[in-house]
């Protein structure tokens, strides 16, 4: 038994232990608390290091916990730079000035420089004021902007507000606190729902390094876009944190995360908490959620936990990765394809593992791995999704045959687990199934053509479902055009912001009497009513038995429900 202690009443576990997202520990826990390896500690030295660099790895593989130990750790030692932790995840806010303004970029531009110079003055307080603007001017602006209140009354932080002059607002702030140099950490900086404000993002990211300062930002694998003028490995160094299950140091760092996070007594059998190390596929979020979930559930064999566990998993992600569909209903078709590429892949790789543990079961070695030579172009869209929702892990390029390369790729394990690719039998032997795991992988993958995993004929969903024409109705030719070519009238995007703020809130994870509350006793109908209020919390406590507390902790949870919503 691992002693992570039986029968515990979960009211006793420090809630801390199960946070999942590093935005909400407090310092001190980071501090005390943090999983330390070898792998953690060459990327926090990457991070405090001269140069630009960018951390790269999909939600939930610790990018934000990286640079929040980052800046921690700079703020208290006086002989290392001065860390400015910036975070960019209200960016879809201002999603719908891209249609709706002709200063669309000039807006986006002031709101990320505004934003770094806010938490400038937030953590040094010597240093209230930027130019003429203070630490209120540029607070509300940002917050006019992503309430979608920008006015021409925020004209003059638009027009001088620039790059140059942040520099040397850092700068000042550098000399004040006796630092040789300034380190930025932008999280978040992964804008992959509005591609035209990512390229502007890393142009703004470029011209911010200097001799003195180095950015660093967190960026999503497959699918963020850096635009011309960027080049990655010579503007920027990448740095990868998505550890492969393939990884020699794999193990080492997921079980530096167990001995470092988990002080409680929750009783997990030793081949059980390994498995679920391979289960989270190198996302440590996920690692946590399942350990939660197994000390949550109070009855059953080690073997019913498990195997539910590894399916609610399963589900879990692949919800989480459909949602984009909802997010960017221009893409509805790619996103399904996706999950037949995935579930194709699985279904190749249980084929390939069982008939070698018929050929050869004493000697088996797992295949994990799939090589595609012939992936189509239009098809690249659909697997750089993959990537980013952490379902496909792309490993370096093998070569095949003279001028062929194999794309190399992973399916998440989980749902290798799920449908026991790794074994024949009906039983479940943890100790065997983890020998499977730890052994050595077969060293080629199989080589499906792409026609295997997708017949040709379905294609066609790789093409964008577009919105038609308002007026006429008649379908776009292209994802780029601008006014239709029947009628002339102006096209309209989708808009992932509008669609989140006409969520109605009775749709929204709220309880019951929340949702009854919200309904009988306020004028809240959806969620851009709650955004738009001055005083949310105040309309909220008209109903009975509302007071500020609770009222509180409603807006909370609507906000919560935004931020996941808008990521």
């Amino acid at each position: 038994m691992s002693k992570l202690g039986e029968d515990k009443d979960l009211q006793d576990i420090e809630s801390h232990e199960f946070e999942e997202r590093a935005d909400y520990l407090p310092e001190s826990y980071i501090t005390d608390r943090t999983a330390k390896s070898q792998f953690f500690d060459d990327i926090q030295k990457k991070l405090i290091q001269v140069g630009a660099k960018l951390l790269i790895g999909p939600r939930g593989t610790g990018k934000t916990h990286h640079m929040r130990c980052a800046y921690i750790s700079c703020k208290n030692d006086i002989s290392k730079p001065l860390p400015i932790y910036v975070t960019f995840n209200h960016y879809l806010r201002l999603e719908t000035y891209i249609n709706e303004s002709s200063n669309a970029i000039g807006i986006f531009h002031a709101w990320v420089l505004a934003k770094i110079a806010v938490s400038c003055m937030q953590d040094y307080t010597d240093e209230r004021k930027l130019d003429d603007f203070t630490e209120d001017d540029l607070k509300l602006f940002i917050g006019a902007v992503e309430k979608q209140q920008y006015s021409s009354d925020f004209d003059n932080i638009i027009n001088s507000l620039s790059v140059s002059k942040v520099q040397e607002f850092i700068q000042e702030i550098m000399h004040r606190n006796s630092r040789k140099r300034a380190v930025l950490l932008l999280d978040d900086a992964a804008l992959t729902l509005t591609p035209e404000y990512m390229a502007e993002f890393f142009e703004v990211f470029r011209s911010l390094k200097s001799a003195y300062i180095s950015p660093k930002a967190s960026v999503y694998p497959g699918s963020t876009q850096y635009g011309p003028r960027f080049h990655l490995g010579h503007d920027a160094e990448p740095v990868h944190v998505w550890l492969s299950v393939e990884n020699p140091k794999y193990l080492e760092f997921m079980t530096s995360l167990t001995e470092q996070r988990f002080s409680s007594d929750i009783s997990i059998p030793s081949e059980i908490l390994d498995l679920f190390k391979y289960a989270a596929f190198g996302i440590p979020r996920a690692f946590i959620m399942m350990v939660r979930s197994y000390a949550q559930i109070s009855t059953g064999s080690s073997q019913v936990k498990f195997n539910r566990i590894i399916e609610e998993r399963r589900k879990y992600i692949l919800a989480e990765y459909l949602s984009i569909a909802e997010k960017l209903m221009q893409y509805k078709g790619v996103i399904n394809l996706g999950e037949e590429f995935l579930n194709s892949i699985v279904e190749l790789l249980k084929k390939a593992n069982h008939d070698n543990l018929e050929k050869d079961n004493l000697n088996f070695e797992k295949v994990i791995a799939v090589g595609i030579a012939d992936i189509p172009n239009k098809a690249d869209r659909m697997i750089r999704f993959l990537i980013e929702a952490g379902l496909l892990y792309e490993a370096e390029p093998i070569s095949h045959g003279v001028d062929r390369k194999l794309r190399r790729f992973i399916p998440h394990i989980s749902f290798l687990l799920a449908v026991r690719a790794f074994t024949k039998s009906k039983g479940f032997n943890a100790g065997e199934l983890l020998t499977v795991l730890k052994g050595k992988s077969a060293k080629h993958p199989i080589r499906p053509s792409f026609a295997t995993i997708i017949p040709s004929e379905k294609l066609s969903k790789l093409n964008l479902d577009l919105p038609p024409c308002t007026v006429c109705k008649a379908t776009r030719l292209t994802e780029k055009q601008k006014f239709c070519h029947q009628c002339g009238a102006p096209l309209v995007d989708h808009s992932t912001f509008r669609n989140c703020m006409a969520k109605p809130l009775s749709e929204l994870p709220l309880s019951d009497f929340q949702k009854r509350a919200i309904k009988e006793k306020t004028s809240f109908v959806t969620v851009e009513d709650v955004i738009m209020s001055q005083d949310p919390a105040s309309e909220l406590q008209k109903a009975k038995f509302v007071k500020t507390a609770r009222a509180n902790a409603i807006y909370g949870k609507i906000n919560a429900w935004i931020n996941e919503f808008l990521v």
